[in-house]
């Protein structure tokens, strides 16, 4: 799955500067989005499957990378865009232009504008980035199949070293250690809750990252169009590094006790820069608080599910689907209402989200109190467990 959805990814990004047609560039982008849920949804659960229930950093440490991708990709984009807003040529409108000093004479024609613009350097790039992505991912598999026609590996070996893995998988307490028996009216909640909360907060990140620039510009603070940019990549760059902090807490920091101060913080920003939304500062302030706090609530969330419940490949899908539709349909409302009651709504509309993702955490909190034992601790990881984990591994290399 990895390798077709890699490789479709590449593919994919690769026909974007083809498609001449508006119907083909939604089919092409339809079937990236399709691939790229599929990725998403098989590393998380083969994360998972891995390190049961100390997957917490790893999930982490892969985020990390996301975040990273969010804030390079505009700088790979930023120097082939035509700076130009084109849509008066798509409607016919006249409009004056103004030149100043240093600047190149804009375009004056749709057919002059696609002339000018080497955005589709920007797509191959991308594209030329991914291929030794799917070239890994071959290597990993080749390796394993040739390991078996070579003798290097006998396929009842390795069976037997599968079931011994999975066995101390158990024995780390995946299980029994720390839940007790559930229903599935248990399991089914924890779910939902879990995707309401990947909604509400993917979907928050998605409409911030992409409104802050328009915010900025044309909210109270009236920034510069120059400095509304650096805005917008100081968001990303916030996200990158609050997630790669992240690995290190979440080898020490439960994922519930996380989870909460994510939550906490994100509202704390959003109320700081809404109080204070005349103020310059404030709202830089408040943008880098709300991507350090904002970047881990997918991992974490997907680990304090695994805490809770057994996350099988379904129950992964559901929380990767939840996150999706967050990321669909929040900018649509938001962009809705930025210019139906103006830019301050990002901030009102991002602090009833805060509001509804406490509600949410705090029943989540209450029904995991009931599917682990007392003994669990709600803050810090329990040092017993990561012991056995690394005697019974010793165990399992010896």
């Amino acid at each position: 799955m990895l390798i077709v959805g890699t490789t479709m990814m590449t593919v994919s990004m690769a026909s974007i500067p083809l498609c001449n047609a508006l119907w083909a560039l939604a089919i092409v982008l339809a079937v990236m989005g399709f691939f790229m849920g599929t990725i998403d949804t098989v590393a998380n659960v083969s994360m998972i499957c891995i390190y049961g229930k100390d997957v917490s950093p790893f999930l982490q440490a892969i985020h990390f990378f996301y975040g990273v991708g969010a804030f390079l990709s505009p700088m790979i984009a930023q120097p082939f865009l035509l700076n130009e807003d084109c849509s008066p040529f798509i409607s016919n409108e006249t409009i004056v232009l103004f030149t100043y000093d240093n600047e190149t004479l804009p375009a004056s024609t749709l057919a002059e504008a696609r002339a000018m613009t080497h955005i589709d350097y920007a797509f191959l790039i991308m594209a030329l980035t991914m291929v030794p992505v799917v070239i890994l991912t071959f290597t990993l598999l080749g390796r394993k199949h040739c390991l078996r026609l070579l003798g290097g590996a006998p396929p009842n070996r390795e069976e037997k070293q599968n079931k011994e893995y999975e066995s101390m998988e158990e024995s780390d307490g995946r299980s029994d250690s720390d839940r007790i028996p559930k229903n599935m009216a248990q399991i089914i909640v924890v779910t939902v809750l879990s995707a309401i909360l990947m909604f509400l907060y993917d979907g928050l990140q998605a409409a911030y990252g992409g409104y802050i620039y328009s915010y900025a510009v044309k909210g109270p603070v009236k920034f510069r169009k120059s400095d509304a940019a650096y805005l917008n990549a100081l968001f990303w760059g916030m996200f990158a590094a609050g997630r790669l902090l992240s690995i290190a807490l979440a080898t020490k920091l439960s994922p519930s006790f996380m989870l909460f101060c994510n939550i906490i913080g994100c509202t704390g920003a959003l109320l700081l820069m809404l109080a204070l939304r005349y103020n310059h500062v404030m709202l830089i302030i408040g943008t880098c608080l709300l991507g350090i706090f904002m970047s881990s609530v997918f991992p974490t969330t997907l680990s304090l599910t695994e805490q809770y419940i057994h996350v099988t490949p379904s129950t992964t899908s559901f929380l990767v689907f939840g996150a999706a539709v967050g990321e669909m349909s929040m900018p649509v409302i938001i962009g809705h209402e930025f210019y139906r009651a103006g830019p301050t709504s990002l901030l009102v509309i991002g602090m009833v989200l805060c509001f509804v993702s406490i509600i949410a955490y705090m029943t989540l909190w209450l029904v995991g109190l009931t599917l682990l034992k007392p003994d669990s601790n709600c803050f810090c990881k329990r040092q017993s467990n990561q012991q056995q984990s690394e005697v019974e591994y010793g165990k399992f290399i010896h």
